[in-house]
């Protein structure tokens, strides 16, 4: 099991916990990490998901902002660490484990 959590940002201290997958978006529709207050966000914005192997994968879904990891902005998929923040629109987040 994993939390998401919001380090900084409009809901700061939010968290969600998830299995296996969550998607992050501004819209609750698609998205179970619903982030409304930031227009910067995308409908439809991110997504983080478990491998087979047990590593954490962060992926863009083709958003108009991008997200970003260490000051870049993310292309293929790749891996996060646990606490690694990351930036979707103008909100700061991070995965830990309960």
């Amino acid at each position: 099991m994993y939390v998401l959590e919001v380090m900084s940002g409009p809901l700061d201290g939010k968290t969600w916990a998830f299995e296996q997958e969550i998607t992050i978006g501004r819209d609750d529709a698609v998205a179970t990490a619903c982030i409304t207050i930031d227009r910067y966000i995308s409908r439809k914005h991110a997504r983080l998901f478990q491998e087979e192997d047990g590593r954490l994968q962060l992926a863009d879904l083709a958003s108009r902002n991008g997200t970003r990891v260490g000051g870049r902005t993310l292309g293929e998929p790749e891996p996060i660490g646990f606490g690694e923040p990351f930036v979707i629109g103008r909100t700061t987040l991070r995965v830990v484990q309960p």
